[in-house]
This record gives structure tokens, C-alpha cells and sequence, in this order.
């Protein structure tokens, strides 16, 4: 329970590797281990060299070039050497070498590139002449038009021309005064026109200003719309044929270079090279050194020494200006919880982490504004739903490596899905005692009540919720100065705050609170004293208690929200049964409960999740979490495993 609630340093880890093996012991720990490196030496010195840097550059203008005409590469799996000794291949070599098959690709794939090119400009003209003679035949005011007539682009006073836009065209009747024939298309907008040179001219520029083009009128055999239909479909499927072949012989020219290899190895080599930007060689060997979330080195040292790669790793005490990241040790169902503390920056390791408290305070705050059984399943199913495309999504990935380290599976993407579920979850035991299933009081009776029925009862819950928490942040304050070393401090100088709320609080209740709450004060003028304090800064300190007792107040009558948008919830409920009562169809009054429900869940979900975050960061968080932690930021698996060397 402790490790749950009190961050965990990051291990300090120092590496020495022989210099062929560095890339592959590097990517072995950033696919099966978090770690983040760190240089922490001036006299350093950097692996891209300027030869690298430049055969880098040359990969890059060829990327840019070509990489529309390169069919998708999938990494291939994480793979240890079969033998200790391999044939080195430097990265000089390796990138040299895909440089030149990439030139002698381009070579051979230029002119089929050229003729792809000019394939796919027809394919898409003859896609554009096939929906703008579809929709003349469709309209009786144009299916005899024959658009060979303008083919030539009129005569010697009248210029025709044909326009396709992305949407209509608003025409100035002042500026020109062409004859326009409008026809809107299933995606594009096409404009016939026909007038002067100068009144043309003008149009093209409209056109061109509303991302619009000419587009010329095509040549097939002159006729109606629907009498050249079939012509052009042929020549699409024609040019479809063609375009399919020309992609097949450039797939040919890809394989037969061996492109795929060499590309899986740039990118490596890329990742290598950004993940590794200074080392400390030597004439054999190399030294690396940074921060990993495993506590035991003999771990590391056997995955390196089963993928026979010749480096030893050792855990040690930090340099002494080295500040540690901080990591959270929390179960996967507790991990999406701390979302709400990253809000406010990662906990410090003599911080307490309220991640755990989270799990159940924040679902508890959800369910009671949000209390209703039907739209609590139907919030469950929405985070189910959500968790398994997320689940399958990250399955693909992990089909493909690049991996995720060891301790980052429960991340972001599956984050919001459980706190979907978890909320649902709560709705629903809240409508239960709500006695509500989808806005309706009458099928479930209430195990508890109804909040509209006894409000006073509703917002005094959350009332006594709000002092448990804010006497529960100020008890973790205490522990944080406890493991920082200064729990005596503590003691004298701000227990004297939780006491005197115990008091305050208690005493609204019973009279003895008031003696408490005396007994603090004088607590806190005698512990400040004997903290060595006295005279103008004894008074200080007794208008920072007065600050801190307003403070305390306003954050606990901060927590009757939760009651208030319990009722409101209740109260919009009512309000669309009332709606749905006043129709007199079934289909109506059905129509009327789903839009309603819909209305409540999008709108008051979103409300309710806003104000749970905000009780959670300005009423909690700010007793004891200052967030002085440093985000651990393990490097990032590589594309694939990397080349021998």
C-alpha cells in the first residue's frame, strides 16, 4: 500500500557496451525495458558524423521525391543474432548501400513513375466527365445537350468553356454576363459557360480564386449525355486497368532492388541516430548512461546476455546534480487515475500520489451528479465498446513491432474508456438509489430516495464527502513532510490547521468542537513559537491561518455542487417525462425519451465531468500536491530490430 501511494524514483543505470553491439543493445532496452538517457558529460562526443549527415540528407530529398510510389513497409519482428560474431556492416555502409539501390531504383522507375502519373491525371478526368455526364442525362433541361458542339471553344465572337469547382460558384451579375449553365455533381460542381472574351476572362479568374479549374471538354463521339455514358465508362475501366498495371510493374522494380530491406534500415538507423545523440567512446568500447524503471540489474544483464550481445549493465547511486524521474507503481485498474494528478505535473518522491484515492473518489462524484441506471449501462457499453477498438488497434501494433515497454500498457489511449466504465459503473449504483432508469421514477423503486424529494438530504451528502477529503488532503500533507524529513516542522506549525477544522466542523455539531477548535488555535501560537518564530512573524502566521480557514470553507461549500447538479440531473429528468407525458402517440412519446436521454448524456455528462475534475484539482489536490516530480520519459521502442552492426 505504501509503494502504491508514494512515487518511485527512477534507477540510475550505467551501461558499457562494445561499439558494434550498440544499436542492438539499445533497441533490446527501449522494446523490453523503459529507459531514458542522459549525457551527462560536455567532452561527449556525437555518432552522426558529417558523412552520415549527409548520406541522411540524400535519403531525405529522395523520401521526399518518391515516397508517394513506395508501397507500405512493415517491420519486421525483434529478432537476437544467431552467433556472436556476425559480419559487421558499419552505418556508413549500411546507408551507403541503400543509397545506391534507391538510385538504381529510380533509374528503372522514373519512366513508369511518368506514365503512372499521366494514367491517374485521366483516371481522374475521365471520373470527373463520367459524373458530369451522369447528371446532364439526369436533368430534362440538359439530357440533349451535346458538349462536342463546344469542344472547340466556340467561334470567333463566342468563347464556350467548362468549369469544375469543389462547390457552387456565386456569380456578380455586374461584373460579367456569360450564359452559365450550373450542374451539381455527387462531389464536385461543374459550370458551362458561354460568352465574350473579355466577360470569360473574368470568370476564369473567379473560378480560379474559388479553387475552381478548366476542364476540357473531352473528346468522345458526339451525343447526348446518356448516348456517351457507356463510352466513357469503358475508357475509365480502361485507364483503371492501366493504372492497376503500372503499380504492379513498379511493386516489381521495388522487390527486385531490395528496396523494403534497405528502407526498414534507414529508418532504423534514423531512430538510432535520434535516440543516441552523444556517447563517451573509446577505441572498443562505449559508454551510456540515464534512467531505467527496473530495480534489478541482474535482469537487464541476462535479456543482453540471451540476445548474445556483448554489454554489461550496472545500477548505481545517481551523480549528485543527477535529479531522478519519478514513477507511479500503481495496478493496471488504478493507472488511469492518474490522469488527474499529471494534470497538475508528476508527483514528487516525497509526494503521495493520490491515484488510488482517485479510483474511488472520482467515480463516487461522477455517479451521484450523474445518477441513473439506464444511462450508466449505456456509458458502460460506450467505454467497452471504446476499450475494444482500442485493444484492437494496440494488437495490430503488436503484430508489428515497434513494442511498448515493459509498465506503459495502460496508457492514455485505454484511460478514458475505463474511467467511461468506472463512471457508468457508479451511475448505475446511484440510480439504483435514485430509484431512475432512463429519466423514469416508476419501474425501479428507490433504495435510498429520490432527490427531488428530500434536497436538503441530497446536498448534505456531498457536504460531509468534501470535509472527508479536504481532512484526508490535509493528512497527506503531514506524510509528505514526514518522508521529506519534516514531520517535526509539520507537527508544530501546520497541524494546528487540521485540528482546528476538525473543530470547526465538529462544532456545528456539538459544542465540544468549539473547545477543539480553541485548543488548536492555541496549538498553533505555541507550536510556531517553539519553532523558534515570534514577534511580526508570529503575526504573519496567524493571518496566513485566517487565509487558510477562509480557504478551508470555501472549499467545503465548494462540494454542494455535487448535490446541486445531482438535483439538476433529477430535475432535467422530470422535465423530459413531463415532455413526454404532454404527446399522446407512442412513437412520439418514444422519440421524445431518446432525445431527451441523448440530451442528458452529452450535455450533463460533459458538465458533470468538468466539475469532477475541478473538486478533484482545486479542492483536493491543492492540500498537498505541488507536482515537483519529473516526468519519466522512456525512449521509444525502434521500427523494427536493427541492422547487424
Amino acid at each position: 500500500i505504501r509503494l502504491m501511494f508514494r512515487p518511485t524514483p527512477a534507477h540510475w543505470f550505467r551501461l558499457l557496451v562494445a561499439r558494434e553491439d550498440l544499436p542492438q543493445t539499445l533497441a533490446l532496452l527501449a522494446t523490453q525495458q523503459g529507459i531514458e538517457l542522459e549525457s551527462q558529460a560536455e567532452e561527449n562526443q556525437t555518432l552522426l558524423s558529417d558523412e552520415l549527415a549527409d548520406y541522411l540528407a540524400q535519403f531525405q530529398e529522395l523520401a521526399r521525391q518518391y515516397r508517394a510510389y513506395w508501397p507500405e513497409t512493415h517491420p519486421e519482428p525483434a529478432r537476437p543474432r544467431e552467433n556472436k560474431n556476425p559480419v559487421q556492416e558499419s552505418p556508413a555502409a549500411v546507408l551507403s548501400a541503400a543509397l545506391e539501390a534507391l538510385e538504381k531504383w529510380r533509374v528503372e522507375a522514373e519512366p513508369v513513375i511518368q506514365r503512372l502519373d499521366e494514367a491517374k491525371v485521366q483516371q481522374t478526368e475521365l471520373a470527373l466527365y463520367a459524373e458530369l455526364a451522369h447528371h446532364l442525362g439526369a436533368h430534362p433541361h440538359t439530357a440533349d445537350l451535346d458538349l462536342a458542339i463546344l469542344r472547340d471553344g466556340g467561334g470567333t465572337w463566342l468563347k464556350a468553356a467548362l468549369f469544375v469547382l469543389p462547390e457552387p460558384l456565386a456569380i456578380r451579375p455586374s461584373a460579367i454576363t456569360p450564359l452559365l449553365c450550373p450542374v451539381a455533381g455527387e462531389s464536385h460542381y461543374f459550370l458551362i459557360a458561354v460568352g465574350i472574351q473579355a466577360d470569360m476572362s473574368l470568370l476564369a479568374e473567379q473560378v480560379a480564386t474559388a479553387n475552381g479549374r478548366p476542364l476540357a471538354i473531352p473528346h468522345w463521339s458526339p451525343g447526348a449525355a446518356e448516348t456517351v455514358i457507356p463510352e466513357i465508362r469503358e475508357r475509365l475501366e480502361t485507364s483503371t486497368v492501366r493504372v492497376q498495371r503500372l503499380h504492379q510493374a513498379l511493386a516489381v522494380i521495388y522487390r527486385r532492388h531490395d528496396i523494403p530491406r534497405h528502407l526498414r534500415a534507414v529508418t532504423q538507423l534514423q531512430w538510432f541516430f535520434a535516440a543516441i545523440e552523444r556517447v563517451r567512446p573509446g577505441p572498443w568500447l562505449v559508454h551510456l548512461s540515464g534512467w531505467t524503471d527496473q530495480a534489478s540489474e541482474a535482469l537487464l544483464n541476462r535479456r543482453l546476455h540471451q540476445a548474445n550481445l556483448r554489454a554489461l549493465l550496472d545500477l548505481s547511486a545517481p551523480p549528485p546534480a543527477g535529479e531522478p524521474p519519478t514513477l507511479l507503481v500503481n495496478p493496471w485498474w488504478i493507472k488511469p487515475f492518474e490522469l488527474f494528478a499529471r494534470l497538475l505535473g508528476v508527483p514528487g518522491q516525497y509526494e503521495v500520489d493520490p491515484s488510488p484515492l482517485l479510483a474511488l473518489v472520482a467515480p463516487l462524484l461522477f455517479g451521484y451528479m450523474f445518477g441513473d441506471v439506464g444511462q450508466g449501462l449505456l456509458l458502460i457499453l460506450i467505454g467497452l465498446t471504446w476499450w475494444s477498438q482500442t485493444e484492437i488497434q494496440a494488437h495490430n501494433r503488436r503484430s508489428h513491432p515497434p513494442l511498448a515497454p515493459a509498465g506503459e500498457t495502460w496508457g492514455k489511449p485505454l484511460a478514458v474508456p475505463w474511467l467511461l466504465i468506472t463512471g457508468g459503473l457508479s451511475s448505475t449504483l446511484f440510480g439504483l438509489l435514485f430509484g431512475s432508469v432512463f429519466c423514469r421514477e416508476d419501474w425501479l423503486p428507490a433504495l435510498w430516495l429520490h432527490p427531488t424529494q428530500h434536497p436538503l438530504s441530497v446536498l448534505a451528502i456531498p457536504i460531509a464527502l468534501g470535509m472527508l477529503l479536504l481532512v484526508t488532503g490535509l493528512i497527506l500533507n503531514g506524510i509528505s513532510h514526514y518522508w521529506r524529513g519534516q514531520g517535526g516542522s509539520w507537527w508544530l506549525r501546520q497541524s494546528a490547521i487540521l485540528l482546528l477544522y476538525l473543530g470547526v466542523m465538529g462544532g456545528l455539531l456539538h459544542p465540544m468542537g468549539w473547545f477543539l477548535a480553541a485548543a488548536a488555535l492555541g496549538w498553533f501560537i505555541l507550536g510556531n513559537r517553539l519553532a523558534g518564530d515570534g514577534g511580526w512573524t508570529l503575526l504573519g502566521h496567524v493571518g496566513h491561518l485566517l487565509e487558510i480557514s477562509m480557504q478551508l470553507a470555501v472549499n467545503t461549500l465548494s462540494f454542494a455542487r455535487v448535490g446541486a447538479f445531482a438535483l439538476a440531473h433529477a430535475g432535467l429528468s422530470q422535465a423530459v417525462m413531463t415532455l413526454a407525458g404532454l404527446t399522446h402517440h407512442p412513437l412520439t412519446t418514444f422519440l421524445v425519451l431518446l432525445l431527451g436521454n441523448l440530451l442528458i448524456i452529452v450535455l450533463e455528462g460533459l458538465v458533470v465531468s468538468v466539475q469532477t475534475t475541478r473538486l478533484i484539482l482545486f479542492e483536493f489536490f491543492v492540500r498537498f500536491l505541488k507536482g515537483e516530480g519529473r516526468t519519466f520519459r522512456p525512449l521509444l521502442p525502434p521500427p523494427g530490430w536493427l541492422f547487424q552492426a
